[in-house]
């Protein structure tokens, strides 16, 4: 049986810029009041790249949807043409000016394009000839971001979304591998602490949930957070299933100080549940 591991490594998925720069996308949703949403597409290996440190201002570019759905999405018959224009910025800002695309932000029928690059001094030139042509009104700005607060603080998913987004990547690499996602089994659930009185508590909490521990140690050489705690649970693996543990276990590390680091389970096919 193959061992599955959601840690936090992204899947490396495309590579546009460089042969050391690995593209990391992904996307989520969020939800609002009166059911309306927004949808975030975004590369996650951004932020911390050396590519970003090269790239401190951020172009944003936005435009307004034809025809929306009530929850404020594009309608279907809108998502050719706007692909057709992202593709077009996309390919124009990059080679150009030397951009890096970093996502989009799509809410009441406007979609924000951010860019970031060091050079912003024909960026308006760069985007009129992409969007004149096709008829499209834009408004767009630059500006220094070099803590890149817009691809932080828009674009990249807050803890509990980005947690769901892990679990996702993984459910589908076992969906992927012939798990059928039904069985329940043996997963694996690791943390990290500050100190061993906080691993001890947070141990004692999730046994009375159903826990159980598997091994508990101190890292060498490690000073962040050195006390780690291997637990486990039989459950279910499908999205709603594995979301509802691991962020009871995530929500849980954060109120001792310590850090949810990932689970880890095996493949059950069809055939292995008879």
């Amino acid at each position: 049986m193959k061992k599955i591991i959601a840690f936090c490594c992204g899947l490396l998925m495309m590579c546009r810029v460089n042969a050391q720069y690995h593209e990391d996308w992904d996307t989520y949703v969020n939800e609002f009041g009166n059911q309306q949403l927004s949808s975030v597409m975004v590369d996650l290996a951004f932020g911390g790249s050396a590519e970003a440190k090269l790239r401190t201002n951020v172009i944003i570019v936005r435009i307004r949807v034809d025809s929306i759905r009530t929850n404020g999405m594009p309608a279907v018959n809108q998502l050719t043409r706007l692909n057709t224009v992202e593709d077009k910025l996309v390919e124009k800002l990059t080679g150009s000016l030397q951009a890096m695309y970093t996502g989009r932000f799509t809410k009441d029928g406007k979609r924000d394009f951010y860019f970031y690059s060091n050079d912003t001094s024909n960026y308006r030139l760069a985007i009129a000839e992409v969007l004149n042509p096709l008829g499209i009104s834009w408004l767009a700005k630059a500006q220094k971001d070099s803590a890149y607060s817009n691809y932080f603080n828009v674009l990249y998913p807050g803890g509990k979304q980005l947690e769901s987004m892990k679990n996702r990547r993984v459910v589908d690499n076992l969906k992927e591998k012939g798990d059928a996602l039904t069985a329940p089994r043996k997963i694996n659930h690791f943390i990290f602490f500050k100190t061993e009185k906080e691993r001890k508590e947070y141990a004692f909490m999730v046994q009375d949930n159903g826990f159980t521990v598997e091994n508990a140690g101190k890292e060498i050489g490690v000073t962040e957070r050195p006390y780690t705690l291997q637990i486990s649970r039989i459950d279910k693996v499908d999205y709603d299933s594995i979301d509802k543990v691991t962020l009871y276990l995530w929500e849980l590390a954060l109120k001792y100080s310590a850090k949810y680091d990932g689970w880890e389970t095996f493949v059950v096919r069809s055939e292995d549940e008879r």
